[in-house]
């Protein structure tokens, strides 16, 4: 069946209402549908702003160390900035809602069709034909294949932006006489044609200012499905399988948490440094780093919590899900290289190891190591959110 979405901007929620008018779907492909146009809906929303403004900040950059006229600067802007910022016509907004939706239809409809595998053993392609159909999808049109074809890996819809195309399905039945013998060789647009969870793209972080990359992290922060998608990400033991992006959702997490501010009795080197007997662990955290000399004596609170949150924002963070007595937590790590020279202690060692609590949700702990077989984590049962390339993990 063709479909198309509407000019007129909805919600996500609407549109999956919009859909499942359109294409009846049980109950858990339903909720699956509800699910990926959530999450599909949050990423490319977020960065879609994200990408305009660092563009419009590379264009001031190159214009004022030019020395160049507003005019220039301007110029300097691409045509999506222009229209967003100014024109009538939104174009590129409309073109990421567009495709953002379209996006969440067509992971609806591969999961409804790979259910119904068994039923259905052939898929096909639905392509609307008329003035504004593309080249990708008027080469493809007519295609019927088996639903196990390789073509599948790379061409299931959308398969370019704002795409109309849509994935079908066949009984035995129904697809004797149409099946194809040879699918033609029309790739689909870069970045478009994957089924839902084998997309290996995230975005960047060093692709983007420091600043707008951790006010984007602070939005990831509220996710309303966060903290219990990645509470079973933690609990799984080594054994779920984490998507592209949820590393973003585990970093904005732990980079938006408080230090944990309960009030604790210090032991006697921690209260003869701070001059009390009970003090927030916070306080208490700091006063054991001084006293390993990880820290320098003149860190304040403040500053050592801003370290420990503002680990998750570097570009070479590693993150990580894992469980332990105290229960399911979050980790992030850099090398100490990046703790600033005002904060970075003499004794720090080589990495510095964050820790979020998903019982408290603060942030447990922050603290350096000279190696990674040191730390009290579970290497065989953890979940690896994101791990970069200076990163070699213990083997046990």
């Amino acid at each position: 069946m063709p479909w198309n979405v509407e000019a007129t901007p909805t919600d996500p929620e609407q549109a999956i209402a919009w859909f499942r008018a359109r294409l009846p779907l049980p109950d858990p492909a339903y909720r699956a549908l509800s699910e990926e146009a959530r999450r599909r809906a949050f990423f490319v929303a977020g960065l879609a702003q994200l990408d305009m403004v660092q563009e419009a900040l590379d264009a001031l950059e190159a214009g004022l160390s030019k020395g160049e006229t507003f005019e220039q600067f301007k110029n300097r802007l691409s045509e999506r900035i222009r229209r967003a910022w100014g024109g009538d016509n939104a174009h590129r907004l409309r073109t990421i809602f567009d495709t953002n939706l379209q996006s969440a239809y067509g992971a609806g409809r591969w999961k409804a069709a790979d259910e119904l595998r068994q039923e259905r053993p052939y898929w096909g392609l639905s392509v609307v034909l008329d003035g504004r159909t593309s080249r990708i999808c008027l080469n493809l049109a007519g295609v019927v294949l088996p639903a196990d074809h390789p073509f599948w890996n790379t061409h299931i819809p959308p398969l370019h932006f704002r795409c109309r195309t849509a994935l079908i399905t066949y009984s035995a039945a129904q697809a004797e006489g149409r099946i194809t013998q040879r699918p033609p060789d029309q790739p689909a647009l870069e970045g478009f044609g994957r089924p839902p969870g084998r997309e290996a793209w995230s975005p960047e972080p060093r692709d983007y200012h420091p600043e707008l990359w951790r006010a984007y992290l602070s939005t990831l922060a509220i996710h309303p499905e966060a903290r219990d998608r990645l509470r079973q990400l933690a609990e799984s033991r080594g054994q779920a399988r984490p998507e592209p992006r949820d590393w973003l959702v585990a970093a904005g997490q732990v980079y938006a948490a408080p230090f944990n501010r309960r009030e604790r009795l210090l032991g006697p080197e921690q209260a003869a440094l701070l001059g009390k007997s009970r003090a927030s662990s916070l306080e208490a955290h700091l006063a054991t780093r001084i006293l390993e000399e990880q820290v320098l004596p003149t860190t304040t609170p403040e500053e050592y919590e801003r370290v420990c949150r503002e680990v998750a924002a570097h570009p070479e963070v590693a993150v990580l899900a894992f469980a332990r007595a105290q229960g399911p937590v979050l980790a992030v790590m850099v090398p100490t290289s990046a703790l600033p020279d005002s904060v970075r202690g003499p004794r720090v060692g080589r990495f510095w190891f964050v820790v979020y609590s998903f019982h408290s949700s603060t942030l447990a702990t922050g603290y350096g190591v000279s190696a990674l077989e040191k730390l009290n984590v579970p290497w065989q049962e953890t979940t690896w959110l994101r791990r970069p390339p200076w990163l070699t993990v213990p083997s046990n």
